[in-house]
């Protein structure tokens, strides 16, 4: 499996930064700024069908979206809730450049 233990890419808070370090296993997004946030919805989600997770450590995941095939970078703090979701498949890759340049490829022309 990757180590994904690359420098953390930059955080839309403090309280974000602090919630991936030593929060329980949370999935962040990015914001439109391009900044890592806490995705509460998302979280909320898979916690309801699987329990709250644990912090393990970084973990960067391309998923893809099953019915659109639209894919997206998620940063999680526990494996599982990147590959727990519902109606995407989940790839864990090594960095968050390889997610998000597959992220940004899909909409090049």
């Amino acid at each position: 499996m990757p180590s994904s233990r690359e420098p953390f890419w930059p955080f839309a808070t403090a309280w974000d930064q602090q919630l991936a370090s030593t929060g329980p296993g949370t999935i962040f997004t990015l914001d439109p700024k391009g900044l890592l946030r806490a995705d509460a919805e998302r979280t909320r989600e898979i916690g309801l069908t699987h329990g709250a997770l644990s912090n393990e450590g970084p973990h960067h995941f391309l998923v893809t979206d099953r019915a659109t095939g639209v894919k997206m970078y998620l940063f999680v703090t526990h494996r599982a809730l990147a590959e727990q979701q519902p109606k995407a498949d989940a790839m864990e890759v090594e960095t968050s450049k390889i997610a998000i340049d597959a992220v940004r490829a899909q909409w090049q022309a």
